[in-house]
């Protein structure tokens, strides 16, 4: 599949859950809810990325970047419209190191990170096993992502403000009433646009990881 249309697909379907989980959620929002925090953190594969490098917007060089993996640290607070509905704001980092060529330049180290402020829509199935402890779930998020990719030798690139967009796969274990530990898969992914360097440098890039995480949910 490529890229564009990868997009238009995440950002869909990322789309398609917080409206429904917004229309489904009208009910239970009348007859009361139950807030929650969360803490999370895991292992981040950013996705390989080739895009150009340009001094003073004219083309210098074309540039391929790989990474290592990485690692994630987030939270989120969240409320509960219903037992199966539910919207949470979220913040998560995201950093790995990479290793950037440069065509006619070489290559470089340095690090990739990046801090998201997301709002998530979740879609919780009914309660399985003994008691109902374990619960599936599904979702999808919208927000914005700050990048920065610092290059040896060459410097810092940033952007602000990038469009990301993740979709959400996971399942929690109720421990009891009010604590459960949840594991979760997640695609995240920002549009793709200009990063600013040093020098009146600039690199065409985006952000896009896939990242398995483990957390714990504290209800209120």
């Amino acid at each position: 599949m490529h890229g564009f249309d990868r997009t238009k697909l995440a950002v869909a379907l990322a789309a398609g859950t917080m409206l429904a989980a917004g229309a489904a959620s009208a009910q239970g929002f009348m007859s009361g809810g139950q807030w929650y925090v969360k803490g999370f953190g895991g292992a981040t594969w950013p996705q390989d990325q080739s895009g150009e490098v340009n001094s003073g917007g004219s083309f210098l060089a074309d540039g391929d970047a790989s990474y290592d993996t990485g690692y994630v640290l987030g939270a989120a607070v969240g409320y509960d419209y219903t037992p199966n509905f539910g919207l949470e704001l979220e913040y998560a980092y995201r950093d790995a190191d990479t290793t950037t060529e440069l065509t006619g330049i070489g290559e470089s180290g340095g690090t990739t990170n990046s801090n998201a402020v997301m709002l998530n829509a979740l879609y919780k199935f009914d309660g399985m096993g003994a008691g109902g402890a374990v619960q599936p779930y599904v979702g999808g998020g919208l927000g914005w992502a700050n990048m920065e990719s610092d290059i040896d030798d060459i410097g810092s690139f940033k952007r602000d403000n990038a469009l990301a967009w993740q979709l959400i796969g996971g399942v929690g274990y109720a421990v009891n009433p009010n604590w459960s530990v949840v594991g979760e898969v997640r695609y995240f992914a920002t549009d793709s646009g200009t990063l600013d360097g040093p020098d009146n440098l600039s690199w065409e890039a985006q952000v896009e990881t896939v990242d398995l995480l483990l957390g714990a949910v504290y209800k209120f």
